[in-house]
């Protein structure tokens, strides 16, 4: 294993992975990061490449994810799979790029529950996409932090501060993440990661798109046509902001468990419902995302705001989000060098660069861990074999 310790000038081409809540795809992003004597980190993106989520997989995983029953040897052999998508997704999709030194794959979250059960777990065996891609790697990024007492997420705001916040003096900008769930992190001006905050807001696309494969047998709503043509209301969405998780501070994260397709189906929400169409139903969940949002950012000083996440797709969803934060200018994080499906990506590539050098990849004050925790594996790459 190379010395990952970049404390001194090095540059280092790493991979980073990410499959998200929604199961909409695999993202990847190979990225360059550089150190000089007494400079602050540089980096940029080489490529960004995404690919569908195996369709088998997916199906597999929702099952999974809705407590369905499954075998030792089914779970086991979802658990590979899962690294051998990725492994020949990124063999095909980088062959004429740099080879990665390391790369980040945190796999695919299964269960997250730090509150109540102190566990959170993702398939997809780090170890299996070492040997499968030849590339070192690192995972199991969340249980570390959980073990220690935080929320296991959200991980992204350290590789936040350490690549986009501004200088003293500089702006406060804000990020903001709509993925299957939805976060934010808070970048005051200053360097290093004190003072940063972040945390989930609720969700994100995750219920759009269940809703969606529900009522139109479509993945998620294109654009958000079909949320463009409902009507809120307000009797459903007050019954779903008045859900206790909204209700507690930071440090606060969460996942399908809570906003997941049982969401749907809550008695209560069938009572209330009456004539409510799909329309009406997919415009007060776009509204659930984005109030949630709004009341995160209410009373801070921000000055811009960038979105990334598939959300950003969402014509309904950004619209609203622009009404309801005005005057607060929102942004493409394209104009801080990534596009919006790579953030993530790139996000984990840079906590795998830390974890390999032996720093945390979590923040305490975000995730409310004991102490500064790194991620839990290691799997090196399988030795280089002599040829014939």
């Amino acid at each position: 294993m190379r010395d990952f310790n970049y404390t001194g000038m090095g540059s280092w081409t790493v991979l980073g992975l990410m499959s998200g809540t929604s199961l909409d795809g695999l993202d990847a992003a190979l990225m360059r990061f550089t150190r000089g004597a007494e400079e602050p980190l540089g980096w940029e993106l080489l490529r960004h490449r995404e690919a569908p989520y195996p369709e088998e997989l997916r199906v597999e995983m929702e099952a999974l994810i809705r407590g369905e029953p499954r075998r030792a040897s089914e779970f086991a052999r979802l658990h590979v799979e899962l690294a051998g998508a990725f492994a020949e997704f990124v063999a095909e999709a980088f062959a004429d790029d740099p080879a990665p030194e390391l790369a980040g794959f945190p796999g695919q979250t299964l269960w997250h529950d730090p509150v109540g059960g102190g566990l959170s777990f993702q398939i997809g065996s780090p170890a299996a996409f070492a040997q499968l891609s030849g590339i070192p790697t690192v995972g199991e990024f969340r249980l570390p932090d959980v073990l220690a007492g935080g929320q296991g997420a959200p991980l992204v705001p350290l590789a936040d501060a350490l690549m986009h916040r501004r200088p003293p003096g500089g702006e406060f900008i804000a990020l903001l993440n709509l993925g299957g769930i939805a976060n934010v992190t808070l970048l005051p001006p200053g360097r290093g990661t004190e003072g940063v905050r972040a945390w989930d807001t609720g969700p994100g696309n995750t219920l759009l798109d269940s809703l969606s494969r529900l009522a139109t047998g479509s993945p998620c709503d294109e654009g958000g046509r079909l949320a463009a043509k409902g009507r809120i209301w307000p009797e459903v969405l007050e019954f779903w902001l008045d859900m206790e998780w909204f209700g507690w501070p930071p440090p606060r994260s969460t996942g399908r468990e809570l906003f997941g397709g049982v969401f749907l189906h809550l008695d209560e929400l069938e009572r209330l419902r009456g004539g409510m169409g799909d329309a009406d139903l997919m415009a007060t969940l776009v509204e659930l995302t984005v109030e949630p949002i709004v009341a995160a950012l209410a009373s801070e000083p921000v000055d811009r705001l960038y979105v990334a996440g598939g959300g950003t797709r969402n014509d309904h969803l950004m619209k609203r989000l622009t009404e309801r934060l005005a005057p607060l200018p929102l942004h493409s994080m394209e104009e801080l060098g990534l596009p919006a499906e790579a953030k993530e990506a790139a996000d984990f590539a840079l906590l795998a660069l830390e974890a390999a050098a032996g720093r945390p990849v979590a923040l305490p004050a975000v995730t409310g861990a004991a102490w500064p925790m790194s991620a839990g594996l290691f799997a090196p790459a399988p030795p280089a074999q002599d040829g014939p």
